[in-house]
Order: C-alpha cells, then sequence, then structure tokens
C-alpha cells in the first residue's frame, strides 16, 4: 500500500497510517459520509457526482438521510431523490434512509448523525447544497487520523473560512469557528459532548466579555443565533448549539487553507439560503492532496487575524462599518 507523506509543521514524516485511517484490529478504513437532503433534486445530484469523483469514493459508504415532505407540493420532488438515490455507484456502498415524517434539518442531522458516528466512530456530514473538490474526501480522512486523539480538535471540514486570494502561506489552519454546516467531520467521543439544550447559554446575555468571545471577538453575532434557537420556535439550527458545546471545550476545527467544498444553494431553494451568498464563493482549483497539518493545537494569531476580517465583511458589508469597527475596535454584534 500507499504510505502518506505528511508535512506537519514544516518537517516532513511518514504518516501512521495509510491511505485510509486504521481501526482497532489494523483494518484500513475511509469514514463513512452521511448526505442530508430533502426537495433539492437537481442540487443532491450536484453533490452526489461531486462526491463519486473524489479519490476515495470507491472505499467510502454513503449514507442518504431523505427527510419526507413538509407540504404536499414537495413530495414529488422528495420522491424523486429517493429514486436517483437507489441508481447511485461509485461507492463502496450506498444507503438510504427514507424519514416516513418529516423531521426538519436539526432533527434529522443530530438523529442521524449520533446513530452513524455510534457505529463506526467517526463521520464525515454534507447537505445537499454542497459541491466537492475531488481531493475532498482525502482531505477530512486524513485530517480525522491525525487529530483522532487530540481532543481539543473536535473536528475537520473542507471548506475554508479564507478567501480563494488569501496570501496565508500554509496549507491548512486550525482555528475556533468549529460549528460550520459547510461540510464537517468528527469523533464519536467529540459529538458524544453535544448538547442539544445549551444548558447555560443564558450567561452570554450577561457576561460581555463571555459575550465577545462567542462574537469571536464581535465579528459575527453567533449569539443572536443562539438567542433565536433558545428562544424562536421557528428557529431550528442544530449548527450554532454544536459551535455552543466546542466553544465550552475551547475547541479547534481543522480547515484547508483554499477551500475544497463550495456551496451552491444561494438560490432561494433551501431553508436558510436565498439571494447573494454571505461570504466568497470558491473556485475549488486545489489540484493535489493536502498534506500539510498544524502540530501546534492551537488558532495561531495570524490566523484568527484573517479570520476576524472575513467575518467582518459578511457581518458588515457596508465598508463605513468595517472602517469603523477597525477605528473603535467595537460594533453591534457586542451588543446582547
Amino acid at each position: 500500500m500507499e504510505r502518506l507523506e505528511l508535512k506537519i509543521a514544516g518537517r516532513e514524516e511518514v504518516s501512521r497510517q495509510m491511505r485510509k485511517g486504521a481501526d482497532m484490529n489494523g483494518k484500513r478504513e475511509a469514514a463513512p459520509v452521511i448526505l442530508f437532503t430533502y426537495n433539492r433534486p437537481d442540487h443532491t445530484k450536484r453533490t452526489i457526482e461531486a462526491l463519486a469523483a473524489n479519490e476515495l469514493a470507491e472505499e467510502t459508504e454513503l449514507y442518504v438521510f431523505s427527510d419526507a415532505a413538509k407540504k404536499e407540493a414537495d413530495r414529488h420532488k422528495v420522491q424523486e431523490i429517493r429514486d436517483y438515490v437507489e441508481t447511485v455507484t461509485g461507492f463502496g456502498q450506498v444507503h438510504l434512509t427514507a424519514r416516513t415524517e418529516n423531521y426538519g434539518l436539526a432533527k434529522n442531522v443530530i438523529e442521524g448523525v449520533t446513530e452513524i458516528v455510534n457505529h463506526y466512530g467517526k463521520v464525515i456530514v454534507l447537505e445537499d447544497d454542497l459541491v466537492t473538490n475531488p481531493y475532498f474526501l482525502r482531505f477530512m480522512n486524513d485530517g480525522l487520523e491525525c487529530y483522532r486523539e487530540e481532543k481539543r480538535v473536535t473536528g475537520v471540514t473542507g471548506y475554508s473560512f479564507l478567501d480563494d486570494s488569501t496570501d496565508y502561506e500554509k496549507e491548512s489552519y486550525l482555528c475556533g469557528l468549529t460549528g460550520t454546516s459547510w461540510s464537517w467531520g468528527t469523533w464519536a467521543d467529540r459529538w458524544a459532548a453535544f448538547d442539544k439544550d445549551a444548558k447555560g447559554w443564558e450567561r452570554l446575555k450577561e457576561d460581555a466579555a463571555y459575550r465577545k468571545r462567542f462574537n469571536y471577538d464581535n465579528t459575527y453575532n453567533f449569539y443572536r443565533i443562539l438567542k433565536m434557537q433558545q428562544q424562536d420556535a421557528k428557529t431550528n439550527s442544530w449548527a450554532i448549539r454544536w459551535y455552543y458545546t466546542t466553544f465550552l471545550q475551547d475547541g479547534l476545527i481543522l480547515a484547508p487553507t483554499h477551500s475544497l467544498v463550495g456551496n451552491d444553494g444561494w438560490d432561494g431553494s433551501g431553508v436558510h439560503c436565498g439571494g447573494e451568498a454571505p461570504t466568497a464563493l470558491h473556485a475549488l482549483k486545489t489540484e493535489r492532496a493536502i498534506t500539510e497539518f498544524p502540530s501546534e493545537i492551537a488558532e495561531l494569531p495570524e490566523v484568527r487575524k484573517r479570520l476576524k476580517r472575513e467575518l467582518r465583511k459578511i457581518s458588515e458589508p457596508s465598508l463605513l462599518k468595517r472602517v469603523y469597527h477597525t477605528v473603535f475596535r467595537r460594533n453591534y454584534v457586542g451588543q446582547p
């Protein structure tokens, strides 16, 4: 078997694994991929076709969780997706879970991830509007293997929070933006800590310094999303609760400097997506596997500086607001 050469903090060393992660018996296995779908057959097809073109697709089991229609108008689209999934090839195995009642995204994700990650010990998760680069699965599996014993690392994502034009010189980085839903992977022991009730979240309202840290130095209003999740029945976000869980652990996520995932769902077809994309669109032009991973288990200051700049672009599209924030070191997201 081919050994994977990894560069860690500038040093070249032979990985403990081959091309896939190893289980306790020495058997090499790729992490299973879960795909959550609802009523977007065209998006789902693009997501699966891109994933099937990945380097490790033939060694990967794909689990599709298809939510049931919430209204009659969606029924035929839901069925179209299920019929398509039955024809999919190019993976180790394809499994379809067809919900018989409408779960909604959060419940579907929470129950689906819990079931699969507890069986395999690790998992990679996608939603139905994500398009992957051919090296996505390689990066995710290598990251899950590299940091499986580092408990502070709570996950891996193929999405980069940095713009394609970034001048950051490393191939990957660790950061505290752990709640992304634009591709992620984790381990059973980390997921076991997930608190769907977000107990103790009220401290964020009373403690400004604590809230500032939760809001990534007041560059994005994560608190507002969590508050809506807890107080507004119409908000149903698993991702903000996962972010809160990992925030309490001072968790980190591994991400590639140049994104291996793009989101093509900003066409009004999704529950939480519509209009113009709120962050940079990625060209997915990486032409080789990413083999350099950080050895220092920390978010480096130069990474945090770049990420704060990107988050300000999202939360404050107005140039005037960004200048105000830079000069006075404050903005609206600091308000409870």
